[in-house]
């Protein structure tokens, strides 16, 4: 997955972590994104539950790739990982749990026209008040560097 996810950042990359850290491995993509932020990444939006109304902030971002990064159920194990396109969303049956972000990834698309991806971590738990799991954990951290990596060298 990490050769495929390199081959897709091209130009310039929006990072959009998306999910709710109070909700267990739905904290994923926030996490990501504040790990990124923190090493100084440009360029990432924390976008909570709510990714439909960072559109605006994409929109003066200009980027040619925007890379989405959220819990998701996809059937694999616990902190694993999958690069999915907007139409995996649909066709596949994997779902965010969010209606909006696969209307929001081809809308992006489509005003943009930036290529929209969806990094996904498989969850072990996304209930209200529970603690992220250790394999979310581990995943996102790891996830985090190598996109921490990937960025500063195109950007630098």
């Amino acid at each position: 997955m990490i050769d495929e996810l390199r081959s897709k950042l091209l130009g310039r990359v929006a990072v959009v972590g998306v999910g709710d850290s109070r909700n267990g491995d739905d904290g994923a993509g926030p996490m990501i994104a504040g790990l990124l932020a923190d090493a100084g990444i440009d360029r990432v939006i924390d976008a909570g539950p709510s990714p439909e109304l960072e559109t605006w902030r994409l929109r003066e971002l200009t980027p040619r790739t925007v890379l989405f990064v959220d819990a998701v159920d996809f059937g694999g194990e616990p902190g694993d990982a999958a690069l999915l396109e907007p139409e995996d969303l649909r066709s596949k049956g994997f779902d965010t749990h969010r209606a909006p972000l696969r209307l929001t990834m081809e809308y992006l698309e489509r005003e943009l026209g930036a290529d929209c991806y969806l990094v996904a971590v498989q969850p072990r738990d996304v209930k209200p008040g529970k603690a992220m799991c250790r394999e979310v954990r581990q995943s996102s951290e790891a996830l985090a560097r190598v996109l921490s990596d990937e960025l500063r060298t195109r950007e630098g």
